[in-house]
């Protein structure tokens, strides 16, 4: 093969003609296991004659070889051709081409660096001492790649020798803003990795970075505050932010007097260029959104802004720098409201497309902008400065609104609706101190002053914002004519043919007037205006969709509990209208959710129930029963999985809320639907086994009588059931699709007892335990032995005791083994406490008795939390210290005592606090380090409260208060003779926890 041969098939593949494209394509294919096919795309690639959209194909071919094929080439002597002959092309004379070449270099070094490219590192960095532009930019593409991979062992060889070279580019004025932007991104991924590594090698930072930083940072400050010329420099100058961010973030304590020195450069950028803003962006209709540069990153004054933004944000998440904000927090805030201004170009965007305004508009849109970068920033501030927040927000709200002039004069519009935006995403905050009492705040005269005034003008961005904002402060409302014209406007604005951001305030602001109002005396404000709204939103969903439709159904569900009446007179046609919805998004996950929780909210009506029974269970079982999709839209096989995991859910709720005895059409219908739909299955569906397998439970909840008797094709409901259990607990099944058949498993005990054939079915749950990995899972199926130990612990612990795993290990011991391995991690009120209290009964129990069970050793290691990894971390290196069974669960619940003590404090010091050490330095903060936090302090934080088992609300153990619980057990235990000998085994923490209770030994 030569470049002759494949130099035309590049050309003929830039063809217009598809034909002759696809035809080439497949020759290349053909040619590329050919030991020449690298070396002659290198060659044209390289070739200063060839046109460049030849040049740049070969590029794109060469690296998707490297990308695809290198590693498994066997072609070694072309491989090594290429890579002697490639680094030249990164002095390429075109951009485009130095660009190509360093991908390819990246994507080869990323294989074959440093074992089989050893030369690599050398030959770059003597291209960057040329100082040739060219040359150097290609290398710092490379270098920008090829850091993220450096080890902690190459470090101590590549930074002495890098660092002294880059920072001579930053500091050089010859080289262009992208390429010193670029040395800045560097230095920000090893400050990175250097950090890490103090963890193990503590002089690494004060080795590598703290005598290269001071320097560093003064350029950096200086090249802040040096103007932009043109759109590339600010590229430069966001870069300088975040990596002051970065080394903040990372070496607070390092960085104190250099923040001092970067804070007024950053401040006059940010306040300089308000006005600038708002003039060649916000009110300018011609303005284009920011480019593009060739790393695909926008450059332009947005995100530098969001930059700014982000350094702030990271000060006020350290205490030693709080104190800084804090003192020019008025100001601050002013200037954030101005950016929070509406862009023209925007507003035209979101008038072709109200769904983008839905969704761009939102502190939590993935759509970033400047305007919600200072909504995000607000937001942090409010929640880490409180009062100093609320005080600071109407000191710049008053003076925006007294500069800004009449509301009907050009552009001031915007002003109120970004005060009014300030005011709406503060709600929570300001409304927490004024129910402190901690501010004072008249939003009768902001109602005068913005409200009112902002109603009567014809912009419908503003009096969408102010129906909204308005409606979360209605309890605020100054008067009766205040709250009339509220309610007048919002119901005005859910009629057809309201401008689009009109009608989407006026939904909001339905869903924050009924969050606000939850007191029954309360809702009576809305009783009236009901029958306007509901019956509108019904209207607006028939003819809406995507976002707006989201929105329009979560206000529709909230309204529906404030007038249960006025859906239930029209039930049926309500219902058959949820269901279609359902039918026709079927294949839009989001939007099912929505239409599900509306017809949940239904079935908490009586009135409703036989309607939903009627119209709305019929289509969900013929979706479940159909082997095809139901909905227009074509699915895939997981859509369509999705979508009966779905319908089996929402029957499984419909269950839960309908009063026994269970009417036919759940029994004799959903019943054997969605055991056909588990059991039958071909594929087994983690998901659909968890939700039948919850469905089930919730049958045998309301109606176990009917359902156990029940005779499908000769079968009993008893026996379909005993099927469905045995299947999720099959080992050969996904440990996943067992999440939830401990729970069906001690349902099934609850309502059968002695009619079971208990023994086999434990046996099940054991040998599945075995298999299992996941502790989510684990806890699970160990909760079923739990609550047997709770009820009877000799009956079960001799059970136990006769059985073994699959491997031969006795079930007693491996079940005490993993239930201790996983205390600390358990999830889920109910779940934690009872296991705790079962614990305070076994070990009285094995410390009673001479049984063997006493010698069991478990491992003592503590599971802590790492850069978000759940580990294990052991007192010593030599392996896991282990310690007699009877220590580990003394030491379990010590520290669930512990964890009920933490939250009574927490409790008893909820809400606002007005110490003033809150914004003091602290001399010891955290450089940075790896953080290990105890997973029993956090367990609690990752439990899904949402997923409260209506099975166990009758449990007595609920009633069971935990903390004089565990308090009176070890005040006890303190009497027992091996007391002592177990205290000496507790850490520091957990000898503090015990010193609280202040017995003797502890």
């Amino acid at each position: 093969m030569s470049v002759e041969q494949i130099a035309p098939l590049i050309s003929q593949a830039l063809s217009a003609n598809k034909l002759e494209q696809d035809t080439a394509q497949e020759q290349l294919k053909v040619l590329a296991p050919q030991p020449d096919y690298a070396t002659s795309l290198l060659s044209i690639l390289l070739r200063q004659d060839a046109p460049l959209s030849v040049r740049q194909m070969a590029g794109v071919l060469l690296k998707q070889f490297a990308e695809n094929s290198w590693q498994d080439c066997p072609h070694t002597a072309a491989k090594d051709v290429v890579k002697a002959n490639i680094l030249p092309g990164l002095g390429d004379s075109l951009s485009k081409v130095r660009s190509s070449v360093a991908a390819i270099v990246s994507e080869i070094a990323c294989v074959d660096f440093p074992d089989n490219w050893t030369g690599l590192f050398d030959q770059l960095l003597n291209m960057m001492g040329t100082g040739e532009p060219n040359q150097v930019h290609g290398v710092m593409k490379v270098l920008a790649e090829l850091s993220a991979d450096i080890t902690d062992s190459q470090v101590y060889t590549v930074a002495p020798v890098l660092f002294p070279r880059l920072i001579q580019l930053f500091q050089t004025e010859t080289f262009g803003p992208g390429t010193r932007a670029r040395v800045l991104s560097i230095f920000g991924t090893f400050t990175t990795l250097i950090s890490h590594m103090d963890s193990v090698d503590h002089a690494a930072n004060e080795n590598l970075l703290f005598p290269i930083l001071p320097g560093l940072v003064d350029t950096t400050i200086a090249l802040i505050g040096t103007p932009a010329s043109e759109k590339i420099d600010y590229k430069l100058q966001t870069e300088c932010v975040n990596f002051l961010s970065k080394l903040v973030q990372t070496f607070p304590k390092q960085m104190g007097d250099k923040v001092s020195s970067a804070l007024p450069v950053l401040w006059q950028l940010l306040t300089k260029n308000a006005e600038d803003h708002i003039t060649t962006v916000v009110n300018n209709p011609d303005h284009v959104e920011d480019d593009v540069d060739s790393d695909g990153s926008e450059i332009g004054f947005g995100p530098l802004v969001q930059a700014i933004f982000e350094f702030i944000q990271a000060l006020t998440e350290r205490k030693k720098y709080k104190a800084m904000i804090r003192k020019v927090l008025p100001d601050v805030l002013f200037y954030l409201i101005t950016y929070l201004s509406i862009p023209e170009y925007q507003m035209e965007l979101w008038n072709e497309d109200p769904e983008k305004y839905v969704e761009d508009d939102d502190e939590d849109s993935m759509n970033y902008t400047v305007r919600t970068g200072a909504m995000e920033l607000l937001i942090d501030l409010a929640t880490e400065m409180k009062v100093p927040y609320v005080e600071a927000l109407m000191n710049a709200i008053t003076r925006h609104i007294s500069s800004c002039g009449n509301i009907n004069e050009g552009y001031n519009w915007k002003l109120y609706e970004a005060c009014a935006t300030a005011m709406n995403i503060s709600g929570d905050v300001i409304e927490e101190c004024l129910e402190a009492k901690k501010v004072d705040f008249n939003f009768g005269a902001f109602y005068s002053t913005v409200v009112l005034p902002g109603l009567s003008v014809d912009r419908p961005f503003l009096r969408g914002r102010l129906l909204w904002m308005t409606a979360s402060y209605i309890k605020r409302l100054p008067n009766e004519d205040a709250l009339n014209t509220l309610l007048e406007c919002t119901c005005a604005a859910l009629k057809p043919g309201t401008p689009a951001p009109v009608m989407i305030g006026a939904m909001k602001g339905v869903y924050a007037m009924c969050a606000e109002l939850s007191e029954p005396e309360e809702k009576q404000v809305l009783h009236k205006s009901m029958e306007l709204i509901i019956p509108s939103l019904f209207d607006l969903a028939g003819n809406m969709e995507g976002d707006l439709l989201m929105l329009c159904l979560d206000s529709l569900r909230v309204s529906v509990s404030f007038r249960p009446d006025i859906v239930a007179v029209e039930a049926d046609k309500v219902n058959k209208f949820l269901v279609e919805l359902f039918v026709k998004h079927a294949s839009d996950t989001f939007i099912v959710t929505q239409v599900n929780d509306v017809l949940i909210t239904l079935a908490d009506i009586p009135e409703c129930r036989g309607s939903i029974q009627n119209n709305v269970v019929p289509v969900l079982l013929q979706i479940l029963r159909s082997p095809a999709p139901t909905s227009p839209k074509k699915q895939s096989e997981e859509d369509e999985e999705d979508m009966k995991t779905e319908v089996i859910d929402l029957l499984t709720t419909f269950i839960r809320k309908t009063p026994v005895p269970l009417p036919d059409v759940y029994v004799k219908e959903v019943f054997p639907a969605v055991m056909s739909m588990t059991i039958g299955s071909v594929k087994d569906s983690s998901a659909i086994l968890q939700s039948g397998g919850e469905c089930v439970r919730a049958c045998l909840a309301q109606g176990f009588q009917q359902v156990s008797t029940l005779n499908i094709n000769g079968v009993t409901g008893m026996e379909y059931t005993m099927q469905l259990i045995a299947k999720m607990l099959d080992p050969e099944v996904s440990e996943y699709g067992a999440l939830y058949s401990g729970r069906l498993v001690s349902s099934l005990i609850k309502h059968a007892g002695t009619a079971l054939n208990i023994n086999e079915i434990l046996q099940a749950v054991l040998n599945k335990l075995a298999k299992c990995e996941t502790p989510t899972i684990q806890q699970s199926l160990l909760v079923v032995f739990i609550k047997l130990f709770n009820h009877d612990l000799e009956g079960s612990m001799s059970f136990l005791q006769s059985i073994n795993t699959p491997s031969g290990e006795n079930g007693l011991v491996f079940v005490l083994k993993s239930w201790c391995e996983i205390q600390e991690i358990f999830t889920g009120e109910y779940e934690t406490k009872v296991a705790v209290i079962a614990l305070t009964k076994f070990l009285p129990h094995l410390l009673a008795s001479d049984s063997p069970l006493s010698q069991i050793m478990v491992s003592d290691e503590e599971m802590s939390l790492e850069g978000g990894r759940i580990t294990r971390s052991n007192k010593t290196t030599q392996g896991p210290v282990m310690i007699p069974i009877t220590v580990k669960i003394f030491k379990i619940l010590v520290q669930e005592f512990g964890n009920v003590l933490e939250e009574l404090e927490a409790e008893k010091n909820g809400g606002l606090s007005d110490d003033e050490d809150d914004i003091e330095e602290e001399e010891d903060e955290d450089d940075g380090g790896p953080q290990f936090v105890s997973i029993a302090q956090i367990a609690h934080l990752l439990a899904d409260d949402d997923d409260e088992d209506e099975d166990n609300k009758d449990d007595p153990l609920n009633d069971v208060d935990l903390h004089s619980h565990l308090q009176q057990f070890l005040t006890q235990l303190s009497t027992h003779n091996s007391y002592n000998q177990l205290c000496q085994a507790l850490n520091e923490n957990e000898k503090t926890v015990l010193n609280s209770l202040q017995v003797s030994g502890s």
